[in-house]
C-alpha cells in the first residue's frame, strides 16, 4: 500500500508524493504504465484536478513522460539535476535523490598543470599543478554523464586513484580527510556535439547534441576548490528546477 502524504502540504504536493509512493511501492521501473487519472484519484481519495497537477509536476520533474497515444508513464531518466540551487550536492546525492544506486568507473586519474582557462576556474595561476579525475557516472549501473573534475594539487596531497574506488564519494573524501567541504556553485548548461569517445562510453551516435553541465564549487570561506564539467545522457538525465520529494 501507498504511504499516506503529509496532510500539512499542499494538494498538489500531496497527490505527486502520493503517486511516487504508489510507483515505489509497485516497483514500477522505466516504460512502465502509470494507472489513469481517474483510477488514481479514486485510489488517493484525491481530485482528478489535484491528481492531474501532481502528474504535471512530476513530468517537469522528469519523472514521468506522457505519451500521446498510450497515456502516462515512467520516464526511462535516471537522474534529475536541480539547476535552480547555488548548493553543492555530490553526484552520488543527486543520484539517490533521484531513486537510484549511484556508481561510478575511474577512466582517468593523474596530476595535470593548468592551462589558463582552467587557472582562472580555480583561481590559481597558469601552471599550478591540478589533480583531474575523469569518471563515468551511473545509476543502477546504467551509464547517464562523463564527469571531469579538477582541484588544485596543494588541496589535495596525498589523493590517489585508488581513494575513489568502490564507488567512493569524492566530497565526503574532501570532508573527511582534507577539511574541505563543498559549499555552493556558480553553473551553466550549453549544447554541443558530443565527441566519438564519451559517445561510445553513453552508448550514443557520435556527433548529436548533447548537454554539458560545467560549474565552479567553493567551501564556506568561498575558495575555489573544484571545476567540474560533465557531459550528459539526454535521454537519462533531466536537469529541473523540481526537486525529487521522494526516493522511488
Amino acid at each position: 500500500m501507498a504511504a499516506r502524504p503529509k496532510q500539512d502540504q499542499p494538494a498538489y504536493m500531496r497527490a505527486r508524493e502520493a503517486v511516487l509512493s504508489l510507483m515505489r511501492a509497485e516497483r514500477l521501473g522505466p516504460g512502465a504504465k502509470v494507472p489513469s487519472e481517474r483510477a488514481l484519484a479514486a485510489q488517493l481519495g484525491l481530485s482528478r484536478m489535484t491528481v492531474r497537477q501532481g502528474i504535471e509536476n512530476l513530468v517537469r520533474a522528469g519523472f514521468l513522460e506522457r505519451d500521446g497515444t498510450s497515456g502516462t508513464r515512467v520516464a526511462d531518466v535516471s537522474v534529475v539535476r536541480i539547476i535552480d540551487s547555488r548548493r553543492a550536492f555530490s553526484m552520488s546525492e543527486i543520484v539517490k535523490s533521484s531513486g537510484a544506486r549511484p556508481g561510478s568507473r575511474l577512466l582517468v586519474f593523474g596530476p595535470q598543470k593548468a592551462d589558463r582557462s582552467l587557472a582562472a576556474r580555480l583561481d590559481i595561476e597558469p601552471g599550478a599543478p591540478v589533480m583531474r579525475m575523469r569518471r563515468l557516472r551511473t545509476a543502477d549501473d546504467i551509464p547517464f554523464c562523463i564527469e571531469t573534475s579538477c582541484i588544485p594539487a596543494d588541496l589535495v596531497p596525498g589523493l590517489v586513484a585508488e581513494d575513489l574506488a568502490q564507488n567512493a564519494s569524492l566530497y565526503s573524501l574532501l570532508r573527511d580527510r582534507y577539511g574541505l567541504v563543498p559549499t555552493d556553485r556558480d553553473s551553466e548548461i550549453s549544447a554541443a556535439p558530443i565527441n566519438a569517445e564519451d559517445a561510445w562510453l553513453l552508448g550514443l551516435r557520435e556527433g548529436i547534441n548533447v548537454l554539458h553541465y560545467r560549474s565552479i564549487v567553493r567551501d564556506a570561506q568561498g575558495r575555489v576548490i573544484e571545476s567540474v564539467a560533465s557531459v550528459n545522457h539526454p535521454q537519462r538525465v533531466v536537469f529541473s528546477t523540481h526537486a525529487p520529494q521522494v526516493r522511488i
